[in-house]
């Protein structure tokens, strides 16, 4: 990036229409004409043939069924698919149904299998907790897709676990990164079912429902939160549509026992790809804040009986109401 400076958010609220499109069209210019960091243009062919075998491969190891739909909505462009992300298997999903061949951005702290899987298909490593990585990254998928690649990313930046909430909050980068290339975001919703006759705290998948969305386009003079908002919207409504489809379930008719298995398996998920959940809470965006506090499980506690009991978080509440009222 040293021939040319890139101008922050910040900075282009300063510039004209005028300049504006022009130093898009400098930046869009000089990105087309970097080569890639992590690999060569012919690396990227090779993994283009490489992808048609691995297809197959998982065509024939995937157990779970795998429904598609939406294809028809995808553009005949590069574009950027903003995936849900609640399970290792998202990964695997995208790879045998993208209907091309795309690059993956995803975190670099995972297991070697999923690592090795991911270098042989293409991918863009991010350093998440780094902010020089996650500029690079957005830079390198930009470059991607102006050379002609379709990309991959998941803006919720980690695992939704938790069956209360629809999504995590976004993160505006592909919004960016759809301003700078012109490529529209493309919705996927992956929406999993689970076996859990067996009750032995493991996620046996039963089907997957991988749905594409309406596709979001973002032009220079747009506003990049209204267009988040547009792309929630979407999102939302298309995982609204799949729980629907599936079929909802009320609180009352799900057993402690079914519901602590549940938690069980996601935990026992993490460990797979080499996930620290507690470092994954870090990831989402407002963590902080108590709405999210507990988003990928509901850290529920429970004894052997299988009753649930109150999480660390509120006895820690309790303590300190018990404090203050001490006090009087």
């Amino acid at each position: 990036m040293s021939n040319f400076e890139i101008i922050p958010s910040t900075g282009e609220q300063e510039l004209s229409t005028k300049e504006l499109l022009d130093y898009y069209k400098e930046l869009r210019d000089f990105l087309k004409g970097e080569p890639y960091l992590d690999f060569s243009d012919n690396g990227i062919l090779v993994r283009e043939k490489l992808n048609i075998i691995i297809k197959k491969i998982l065509k024939i190891i995937i157990k779970y069924n795998v429904q598609i739909d939406g294809l028809n909505l995808i553009p005949n462009e590069p574009v950027i698919y903003a995936s849900s992300h609640q399970d290792f298997n998202d990964i695997i999903n995208s790879i045998y149904a993208y209907p091309e061949h795309v690059l993956t951005l995803n975190a670099s702290n995972i297991s070697r299998i999923l690592k090795m899987l991911l270098n042989i298909n293409g991918v863009i490593y991010v350093d998440r907790d780094n902010k020089d990585s996650r500029k690079k990254a957005k830079y390198e998928m930009s470059k991607a897709i102006l050379k002609g690649k379709s990309v991959n990313l998941y803006p919720e930046a980690t695992w939704n676990c938790s069956p209360n909430k629809l999504h995590l909050p976004f993160y505006i980068g592909m919004i960016d990164i759809a301003r700078i290339t012109g490529a529209p975001v493309v919705p996927v919703i992956q929406e999993y079912t689970y076996d859990q006759s067996k009750l032995d705290g493991k996620s046996h998948v039963k089907s997957v429902h991988i749905r594409f969305g309406k596709p979001v386009y973002v032009s220079l003079t747009d506003d990049r939160f209204e267009k988040l908002e547009e792309f929630d919207e979407i999102f939302s409504t298309i995982k609204w549509e799949l729980l629907e489809e599936k079929g909802l379930y009320r609180r009352e008719d799900i057993s402690n026992m079914l519901y602590i298995d549940y938690i069980k398996a996601r935990i026992n998920d993490w460990k797979i790809p080499k996930n620290n959940i507690y470092e994954e809470r870090e990831q989402v965006l407002f963590a902080s804040d108590d709405f999210y506090l507990f988003h990928h499980v509901n850290d529920v506690d429970f004894d052997e009986k299988g009753n649930l009991l109150q999480t660390e978080y509120v006895r820690k509440l309790n303590r300190i109401g018990d404090m203050h009222l001490k006090r009087f």
